[in-house]
């Protein structure tokens, strides 16, 4: 009888789940908003923990450097772990003897600001999909969908999290060949989150200048780049700096699967963040939420002690440094629409559910073959103050090659959230060439 009526109510729970992630329309009740200040954490997660090792929310622990794993999956043992791992965790196992993922105990370490709790409270009863569903409506600096009704406004909150205001920093990205060697491209940013400015009137969603300072080939050459939240409406505005003849050009629009080249054929445009742009290519279904062994909690990685040769190894990062930790997350499918083109036919997205950033991206190449592996290596940082990640890491199964952005070790400085607001006269051509000389 009682496993009849279990039986019941998970056929129930699926049937919901499907009609959701098909119909996306429906706006949560007050009943369920009120559930942010007592049955979930203020950005929606689960606020209770497990006996299977995910704590209580938020848990804030010191020390993590220095941290003893549990364990380490390896490509001899990852079989007994596979209920916790992803297609594309299993494949790196698969492809590499020399991947490893050391496991640690599970800490929730994702805060924000009061303020960004209750817009997200708000946002919970006032924020909708448009009728595109291209983009949202009335939604305050915060989550916009914290009970999420469908695998769109699950996506919507990974481009809509929390990152701070402001963050201007140093970093270097490498492009590491089949061999091991690689090559660095170091670059200055500044990056103004316009929806979390506060009493801000921007127009744009994210505002972005920096300029590139190595190898000496690059050195010279910036962008400005002024992105809205609609892109399928709207596109986005960006600038070149032509350090020949000392100018600004109008870039081109690139978007969707457009090759960035700096990742050396490596990453799309819409690879960018694990996940970004117009998701109007694609359809959209939210499967199970799972609990799954993610990178988290990544301090060994933002190391100033370390160097880039430490971290960079043959066929992926060194896991020495790196850190998984069991946490539950959202899993939402994009699968292309027959009327488009792609170079990836279907993607797999798992997303934190303390943070809604995606953590793992699993790409399929037009045959339907796993080809491409991206994950991002998040821990917290108090100036934000909140989570946010070290690098991301974007694997080619077939070439063995990878791409990693966001290197600061090497960085006598480190990144600066929330200073002082950039003003919108540097996010325009006269500002982006002053920005330049």
């Amino acid at each position: 009888m009682y496993n009849t009526y279990l039986q019941s109510e998970n056929l129930m729970k699926l049937t919901l789940l499907l009609w959701v992630s098909i119909v996306g329309f429906a706006k949560v009740d007050l009943s369920e908003q009120s559930q942010l200040k007592n049955k979930f954490t203020p950005f929606g997660a689960i606020k209770a923990g497990n006996d299977k090792g995910i704590p209580v929310w938020n848990d804030l622990a010191d020390n993590l450097i220095d941290e003893k794993s549990l364990f380490i999956i390896t490509d001899e043992n990852h079989q007994q772990y596979e209920g916790k791992l992803t297609a594309g965790q299993i494949a790196l196992f698969q492809r590499y003897e020399s991947f490893q993922m050391p496991v640690y105990p599970s800490h929730r370490t994702a805060v924000a600001p009061q303020w960004v709790y209750d817009n997200t409270f708000d946002n919970a009863i006032d924020t909708e999909l448009n009728k595109d569903q291209s983009g949202f409506e009335n939604a305050k600096g915060g989550i916009p969908f914290a009970i999420p009704q469908s695998a769109l406004e699950v996506y919507f909150n990974h481009i809509a999290r929390w990152r701070g205001q402001q963050v201007e920093s140093m970093f270097s990205d490498a492009v590491v060949e089949k061999n091991g060697q690689y090559t660095l491209i170091t670059n200055k940013a500044l990056v103004r989150f316009d929806s979390y400015v506060l009493n801000h009137k921007s127009k744009n969603f994210i505002s972005l200048i920096g300029k590139t300072l190595a190898p000496a080939t690059r050195s010279g050459s910036g962008v400005l780049v002024l992105e809205p939240l609609d892109q399928l409406n709207k596109k986005r505005s960006a600038w070149l700096w032509d350090k020949g003849r000392r100018r600004v050009i109008r870039a081109p629009n690139v978007s969707y699967d457009n090759v960035v080249s700096t990742s050396g054929g490596l990453r799309t445009v819409d690879d960018t963040d694990m996940i970004s742009g117009s998701p109007d290519r694609f359809d959209w279904k939210m499967l199970q939420k799972r609990e799954v062994y993610i990178p988290y909690n990544n301090d060994k990685l933002a190391d100033k002690k370390l160097k880039y040769r430490d971290i960079l190894t043959k066929n992926h990062i060194n896991p020495q440094y790196a850190r998984y930790e069991l946490h539950r997350v959202w899993v939402i499918e994009a699968t292309l629409k027959p009327k488009w083109r792609h170079l990836y036919s279907k993607r797999t997205f798992y997303i934190d559910e303390d943070t809604w950033q995606v953590v793992i991206a699993d790409q399929y190449n037009k045959k339907g073959d796993l080809w491409r592996v991206s994950m991002s290596y998040p821990k917290f940082f108090k100036e934000m103050p909140g989570v946010f990640s070290v690098i991301n890491v974007f694997h080619d199964l077939v070439s063995k090659r990878y791409h990693v952005m966001g290197l600061e070790n090497e960085v006598k400085t480190d990144a600066k959230y929330n200073g002082e607001i950039a003003k919108d006269g540097l996010f325009t051509p006269s500002g982006f060439k002053r920005f330049m000389r």
